[in-house]
Parts: C-alpha cells; sequence; structure tokens
C-alpha cells in the first residue's frame, strides 16, 4: 500500500497546483489521477461555457481550486451546491460549466478521478456512471486503507462550509 506522497512520485497521482497569492496558506488539496492530464491539459482548455458566464470552463477550474485549497468557505445554497454526495464515498465538486468527480482520502483532500462539462453529464444523465468509474479507479489505487471517508455528510469531509 502507498501514501499520496508515494502514489505522486511513482506518477499515478498529481498534485495539482492551486496558484495561491504568497500569503495564503493552503488548507485543503487536490490530487488528480494521472490519466486526466490530458484532459485537464488539452480538452479543458477548450471547454466553451453553455452558461454564457464571465469565466471560461478552465477560469471556473482554476477559481474552484484556489477556493477549495485556499480553505474558503465553501457556501452551499438550494439553488448551488458546489459539493454533492453521489454514492458510495464518491462526491461532485462543481462549477456552472463543469462537474468533478472523485472521493476524500482525507478530511480536506479530494482525488479527482473524472471531469465533465455539466451539460454533457446532466444531458447524458452520466452522474451514476461517473460515480461508478471514480469508485473503480479507487479500488484499483494502491493507497493506504483507509481508501475514502464514507457517509453522505459534507462535515466529514471538508471544514468550513456553509449549509442553510
Amino acid at each position: 500500500m502507498s501514501t499520496l506522497v508515494e502514489l505522486v512520485g511513482a506518477g499515478e497521482l498529481i498534485r495539482l497546483d492551486p496558484a495561491l497569492e504568497a500569503e495564503e496558506l493552503e488548507w485543503r488539496s487536490v490530487y488528480a489521477l494521472a490519466r486526466l492530464l490530458p484532459t485537464l491539459q488539452k480538452e479543458l482548455p477548450t471547454y466553451v461555457s453553455q452558461w454564457r458566464v464571465e469565466l471560461s470552463p478552465i477560469q471556473q477550474f482554476d477559481a474552484l481550486l484556489e477556493v477549495f485549497c485556499a480553505g474558503e468557505r465553501l457556501t452551499f445554497d438550494r439553488m448551488f451546491k458546489p459539493l454533492t454526495h453521489i454514492q458510495d464515498g464518491v462526491w461532485e465538486l462543481k462549477t456552472a460549466d463543469l462537474r468533478i468527480f472523485g472521493w476524500f482520502v482525507m478530511k480536506d483532500c479530494f482525488v479527482m478521478a473524472a471531469i465533465d462539462t455539466a451539460f454533457k453529464v446532466k444531458s447524458h444523465n452520466l452522474y451514476v456512471g461517473y460515480a461508478n468509474m471514480a469508485a473503480y479507479w479507487r479500488s484499483q489505487l494502491p493507497l493506504d486503507q483507509p481508501k475514502f471517508i464514507p457517509g453522505e455528510d459534507p462535515n466529514d469531509v471538508v471544514s468550513n462550509y456553509d449549509f442553510p
């Protein structure tokens, strides 16, 4: 079994750099399966906003990464929840145009297994498929046990969030 640091060293995971300001501390961390690198580098920059929001999907991703890793309050409301439990310890982080699927290895430490456009995920009802894929890749990764935090309570996986 391996730790996150060992899996990064072995090239199985990539630690994402949130590009925080010099005075900001990284309170949370995000890793991605190495197989996502082509998607993050080549495909994500080509995505176009379906909602015609001010930020492009890649800018939304960068902003989410910065807010998440800086430990800023994740605000939940009735209309838009940036963090949602799907099934079996698989969570979805989201922006207006993106859906990011993965799991929490420990509190405030997210591992990305998949990313796609909100339009595609919604129009083809891919939530369960991506959740199953994330659970599969999680089971294949030689992580130390426990490999993920079980349950559906956001309090168990992230700190500093606001749920009305």
